[in-house]
């Protein structure tokens, strides 16, 4: 009856085994599924040659079948082992897997062998006792130490699965890992039953396989041990590039996937300094450098209610970013590089080409003063030198608006206006520009355009003459008209549409698209003895899109074109009076007549020419003007004499206009107890001269304690608003 009820054990052990290592392999995803199969296939190997081994009537037979046993024996622990490892989160390093792989093969092969040799068995006698006819075996040293390392697996999973099951308040896995422990401790008792041999010859272990398979079928259906979502995540964090480590509330590692066990050959052996170098990253924001790759690490901590169970650790490989972002970087620092010396190079040359030019303009000037003393032809070849060196000085101030542009330096400054003056400032400067050509110039501004208008009137004023001056370059005879009407109204402002129509020579319609393009012309064949670099129209369509508009053209090849942009300007509220009065004017506006003869004024610049122009500029002010072509000659003067104002010129050999500036501030350090002087020398104004208005040099400048700036070529007009804005109210007497 005994062997009857074995024999029953064994096939239902060997048809769950089937069943479970069937369903197993069908949804086979991850690594502890893998070990599953491997368990089930094996144990279903042994049990079927033990169940041939029962029916064994010969020593033979009984030996072949016992050893074919092995087949599947020898990996049912090393599966069952690596299985829990995965189901408590311990990987196994590769390395001492294959080992392990390596020692159960090399028993394998002992055993299939053991007929030759006596290295496993030492002895075998055939015994008819028992629930059936069977072999009592003698063992090794190598089969004692075979066993030795079994009970090692069994005790290490044991514990790692007690770890488990105190640490995890889940019911379900708690109840698995409590299953697990009783099939381990049904094997080993089993095996102790066997080796105590009170079982009549017959091995409980495979009994102990059949309960492991029962209960691993009822973690599969009842703790969906086989879930489709928990096999997805496992396979999911196990293939993601990210290398994913889970540790305990006391740091030590719980699991890892493959991507992290790759990314730390070592972390079994150095989890503690691995885990607290991912911390050091995430609480410093530091990148990790793990051999030639580079790591962000990010942290979630893991709670369950309210304890802290661990912490797990992401790390995202990010080395072709960083090695993207370094290159970016290096190249911003080169384009940088090439910036600042574009930018040094644009200082000195504008200052060294406006200097001359504002001697050719200021002296030429001067000589206009006097026509009387002047022939028709002298005049107009004077004129005709004054127009070409504005000329020059427009073509130098384009290429640093489109130097200011490019490097994000252009703001728009809003201020209150009147549309009509600047309309009429813009018809002036234009006839000047056609000059004897027969054109004629035709002005066109709507009506119900509110008188005071909120906006940019410089830039705007700036635009139309670039406007204006494209079409009086590219038209011989005919027309250009300028007008102005509302397309569009709210409550506080209008939106004004800005034309400028010729009757030139056109524009072809592939050459449409090169418009606006920085030092670009069209029809260059055409167009060679044009003067200009093509700056015009690229700075007045950034000017238009800063205010929010866009620079647009219609154009028939010889037949003539226009060029339209609209914007929104704000309408001056609160202002009420005649034109010109009580509204600030612009700074195209400004014309002040006055003298200022008790006024003692010290010009100081290198350039001996540029000093007589400068005084002969100011000698209708009827000043006490006074030079020094030095700082030093300029320090010398100063800390003898008192003056109202000092004009300062910028580049000057030894000592510049920023370091002369500094030294007479820093005069007011060392006077002492005299309260009067050590005003003076803090507070007397300094205006910088000088060719180079970049912003760095005017930083320089208002560091240096310099209190206004203006550029050369030097022009009565804007000398005139500086002394009105610097002198004593009490020394200027209007005319």
């Amino acid at each position: 009856m005994a062997f009857e009820i074995a024999v029953v054990i064994q096939i239902i052990s060997i048809l769950i085994l089937t069943l479970e290592g069937i369903y197993v392999f069908l949804n086979m995803r991850t690594k502890g599924q893998e070990y599953l199969f491997l368990f089930c296939f094996a144990a279903m190997i042994n049990n079927t040659c033990y169940l041939f081994e029962m029916f064994c009537h010969t020593s033979q037979e009984s030996f072949l079948t016992s050893r074919l046993c092995y087949i599947g024996k020898v990996w049912i622990p090393l599966a069952f082992f690596a299985m829990i490892m995965e189901l408590c989160e311990h990987k196994i390093p590769k390395k001492i897997y294959a080992v392990m792989v390596f020692i159960h093969a090399f028993i394998l092969g002992l055993v299939l062998t053991s007929d030759q040799h006596q290295l496993f068995y030492t002895s075998r006698i055939y015994v008819e006792e028992g629930l059936f006819p069977h072999n009592v075996m003698g063992h090794s040293v190598i089969y004692n130490a075979y066993m030795i390392l079994l009970m090692g697996y069994t005790f290490y999973g044991t514990i790692a699965l007690i770890r488990k099951y105190a640490a995890d308040h889940d019911k379900n896995m708690r109840r698995l890992y409590r299953n697990l422990l009783f099939a381990i401790a049904t094997m080993i008792l089993g095996l102790i039953l066997y080796m105590a041999k009170v079982t009549f010859g017959y091995d409980p272990t495979n009994f102990g396989y059949a309960v492991t398979a029962v209960v691993l079928l009822i973690a599969i259906i009842r703790f969906r041990l086989m879930d489709n979502l928990t096999m997805a995540k496992d396979y999911v964090i196990d293939t993601i590039s990210e290398g994913v480590i889970a540790v305990d509330r006391d740091n030590h590692v719980v699991y890892y996937n493959r991507s992290a066990g790759q990314i730390y050959d070592n972390l079994e052996a150095d989890q503690e300094k691995i885990v607290a170098s991912i911390r050091k990253s995430v609480d410093t924001g530091e990148v990790l450098h793990i051999g030639e790759r580079i790591y962000e690490a990010v942290v979630k901590d893991l709670y369950r209610g309210k304890n802290l169970n661990g912490s797990l650790y992401v790390l995202d490989d990010v080395t072709v970013r960083y090695k993207h972002m370094e290159e970016l970087q290096e190249q911003k620092d080169i384009a940088e590089a090439a910036n600042a010396s574009k930018s040094a190079f644009l200082s000195i040359v504008t200052h060294e080409i406006r200097t001359p030019l504002s001697s050719v303009v200021g002296m030429t000037e001067l000589i206009l003063r006097e026509p009387e003393n002047l022939t028709e032809k002298q005049e107009k070849y004077l004129r005709n030198i004054k127009n070409s060196g504005e000329s020059l000085v427009m073509i130098v101030n384009d290429i640093l608006d489109q130097s200011k542009i490019e490097a994000g330096k252009m703001e728009i400054v809003e201020d209150a206006y009147e549309l009509i003056p600047l309309i009429e400032d813009v018809k002036m400067i234009i006839e000047n520009r056609i000059g004897s050509k027969p054109i004629h110039l035709l002005y066109e501004v709507e009506e119900d355009i509110p008188r005071y208008l909120f906006g940019d009137s410089l830039r705007i004023r700036q635009i139309l003459i670039n406007l204006m001056n494209n079409a009086v370059k590219f038209t011989e005879e005919g027309y250009i008209k300028l007008s102005v009407t509302c397309m569009d109204t709210d409550r506080s402002r209008r939106r004004l549409r800005f034309s400028v129509k010729d009757s030139g020579q056109g524009i072809r319609k592939e050459d449409l698209s090169k418009l606006g393009q920085a030092f670009t012309q069209v029809d260059t064949k055409k167009n060679h003895q044009k003067i200009g670099t093509g700056l015009g129209l690229s700075i007045s369509k950034d000017f238009i899109a800063m205010m929010g508009g866009q620079l647009r053209v219609t154009s028939e090849y010889g037949k003539g074109s226009e060029f339209y942009f609209s914007i929104w300007q704000g309408i001056a509220s609160g202002i009420d009076v005649p034109s010109g009065a009580g509204l600030k004017k612009q700074a195209w506006q400004e014309e002040e007549q006055f003298t200022a003869p008790d006024a003692r004024i010290l010009v100081v610049d290198d350039t001996e020419l540029n000093l007589l122009m400068i005084s002969e500029l100011l000698q209708p002010l009827d000043m006490q003007v006074e030079t020094a072509n030095s700082g030093e000659k300029a320090i010398e003067m100063i800390l003898q004499n008192r003056y109202d104002l000092i004009f300062m010129d910028y580049m000057m050999p030894y000592m510049n206009g920023v370091e002369t500036t500094e030294k007479i501030r820093q005069e007011a350090l060392k006077q002492g107890n005299d309260d009067s002087l050590r005003e003076y020398y803090k507070s007397v104004p300094i205006i910088a001269l000088s060719g180079d208005d970049s912003n760095e040099t005017m930083d320089r400048f208002f560091r240096a304690g310099i209190d206004d700036f203006t550029v050369k070529p030097v022009e009565l007009k804007r000398l005139k608003k500086m002394l009105i804005k610097w002198l004593p109210k009490e020394k200027i007497r209007s005319k």
